[in-house]
């Protein structure tokens, strides 16, 4: 049986690990995020310690040095949880969710998100409220019992974020809107847990693969 000459051989396999690293880097870069979270404002929906991984093409698809542009874009829905660049630097990426679209006036009356006038949430003395939307969106936050914000009102092609941990005042409260040119992506799911306070770092099996709400 004739042999391949070496210069074939090389030549087959070095295209193939070069379509095989510009595919990672296409994926990489305009259709998924993957991001670890090692800060605790999205707690309890993600968790320290907890891997994402979010689609960038829901909401358009980004256009390369274009400055947040995006081809057949879609605004986000209320309750998406999204990654952005931070207004502040835009070279850090950030996590939290949306409850305010254009037009929306929101506003927080003793821990109470209040949106368009109408209370999301049903104060009580667990150390969990589940938190509801006009579009049927549900889930989980820490709430801040005492905190107060006077009605905002969100400017167009922005969104008004916030964490799903309340009492970690870093978001939208604090630094303002976020335009949607700074959209990163959608996060979908948990791809992989660890417990950060295990000595070993084990895995959370109860978390990997579950979706995020």
């Amino acid at each position: 049986m004739r042999g391949y000459p070496v210069q074939i051989l090389f030549r087959e396999y070095f295209e193939g690990i070069l379509a095989a690293i510009f595919l990672a880097l296409f994926l990489r870069f305009f259709i998924i995020s993957v991001m670890y979270l090692p800060a605790q404002a999205m707690e309890p929906t993600i968790e320290k310690g907890d891997f994402v991984l979010g689609w960038r093409v829901a909401y358009g698809f980004p256009l390369p040095l274009m400055k947040g542009e995006r081809v057949n874009f879609k605004m986000p829905k209320r309750g998406d949880v999204i990654s952005f660049r931070f207004p502040g630097d835009e070279e850090q990426l950030i996590v939290r969710r949306v409850v305010g679209l254009p037009g929306d006036s929101v506003q927080i009356v003793e821990g109470v998100l209040y949106l368009n006038g109408q209370p999301c949430s049903e104060p009580s003395l667990s150390s969990l409220w589940e938190e509801s939307l006009p579009e049927g969106r549900n889930y989980w936050i820490r709430p801040s019992r005492n905190e107060n914000m006077p009605q905002v009102k969100v400017p167009q092609d922005s969104l008004f974020v916030l964490s799903d941990n309340r009492q970690k005042n870093d978001d939208s409260r604090d630094w303002g809107m976020v335009s949607v040119k700074n959209l990163e992506s959608r996060l979908s799911f948990i791809w992989l847990s660890l417990d950060t306070k295990s000595p070993d770092a084990r895995l959370r099996w109860n978390r990997i693969f579950s979706t995020i709400h």
